[in-house]
């Protein structure tokens, strides 16, 4: 690596590592504000505290990395235009691009590198958290609004609104017994059910058999046994369970949820989005070098930061609309996850072509 370029990625990793910091640092504050209330509450020890936000911190350096690979960019190279060091780059007859190319190299490193922390890092650090918080906090209970939570056991699937830990109770129950592929059998109601003998009991029951004529006969005041549903120290996360895998882990359980007949369109977008996201610290590498040396010597810190949060609110605009589109079956996974990432490379490939070299 010559000089020229050892020098200009030199910048870029200063200023890397100072946004990182200031972006946790700013991310952690205000989490730390959230939590301030229970952690004084229940009298959570100081180290304690200190270890709960570091299991946080892999989540935390896997959101924040793409804004602070785009400041970087944007400042380093401001900062150099600024400084005249652009400008004496191209009197010695440098093509810039070959000057830069080691940010766009350092953009794809890292995204590698995130890819592996929330492979491998991220989802015990978060399994950790969220151990923390029912030992420290004591969850008491869950409301999962309209829709409840979707549970899939081994012989259905179980919709509930309520959970209460404290007395391991669920609360509006739905229960459909299942037989492959994807054919119901039965289904039962109940407004409750506790954790008895290492089965989910309901008391008073409506069960529904429905027979292959298509003809269904009820039956009231039953108690009944919900086999195979998860413990209740296991549904404390149950509605974040899905983040808490790697894409490998994701993988075969939208498998089994296909060989079973259920619907997956969902769970695809969020398993590519573990791929398209640690992407965008390599795109945002790709978009921010042109607008940096479009600017020229009017870059600065406040019109880096400035553009850096224009480009950054772009593409989270982009990225939630394409997944609001996927999720409502008008698009497929595969395209809502990563149609902000080739947008935002085509822009990026567009902008070159206007950078006076």
């Amino acid at each position: 690596m010559k000089i020229l370029e050892k020098h200009v990625l030199s910048e870029f990793l200063r200023l890397l590592l100072m946004a990182l910091a200031g972006f946790i640092v700013l991310f952690i504050t205000v989490d730390l504000f959230e939590n301030i209330d229970m952690l004084i509450k229940h009298k959570v020890p100081a180290l304690a505290s200190f270890v709960f936000f570091v299991y946080k911190l892999p989540f935390i350096i896997g959101q924040v990395a793409p804004v602070a690979v785009l400041v970087a960019v944007l400042l380093s190279l401001g900062i150099l235009s600024k400084h005249g060091e652009i400008t004496a780059m191209k009197a010695g007859g440098v093509r810039l691009l070959s000057a830069v190319y080691p940010l766009i190299a350092a953009g794809l490193l890292i995204s590698l590198g995130v890819m592996l922390m929330n492979e491998y890092v991220t989802p015990a650090a978060q399994k950790k958290a969220d151990s923390f918080r029912k030992q420290w906090f004591g969850v008491q209970g869950a409301t999962f609004g309209k829709e409840g939570l979707w549970v899939k056991s081994d012989g259905g699937i179980l919709n509930i609104r309520h959970i209460d830990f404290r007395k391991n109770e669920l609360f509006g129950i739905t229960y459909y017994e299942l037989r492959k592929p994807f054919t119901v059998t039965g289904r039962v109601e109940a407004a409750s059910a506790a954790w008895r003998d290492g089965h989910w009991v309901t008391e008073d029951a409506t069960a529904w058999t429905f027979t292959k004529e298509g003809e269904a006969r009820a039956r009231g005041n039953q108690r009944l046994a919900l086999s195979g549903l998860e413990e209740p120290e296991n549904l404390v996360n149950l509605e974040n369970f899905q983040q808490n895998m790697g894409f490998f882990e994701l993988w075969e359980y939208i498998r089994t949820l296909e060989k079973d007949g259920y619907e997956t369109a969902k769970h695809r977008i969020d398993l590519w989005s573990k791929v398209s996201f640690p992407l965008v610290n390599f795109i945002m590498a790709l978009v921010g070098i042109p607008f940096a040396l479009k600017t020229g010597r009017h870059s600065g810190i406040a019109a880096g930061i400035g553009l850096s949060i224009v480009i950054a609110f772009s593409y989270w605009m982009v990225y939630a609309l394409t997944r609001s589109l996927g999720h409502g079956g008008m698009i497929p996974p595969f395209v809502a996850a990563f149609f902000p990432d080739l947008l935002f490379v085509a822009i990026g490939s567009l902008m070159y072509g206007y950078v006076r070299q």
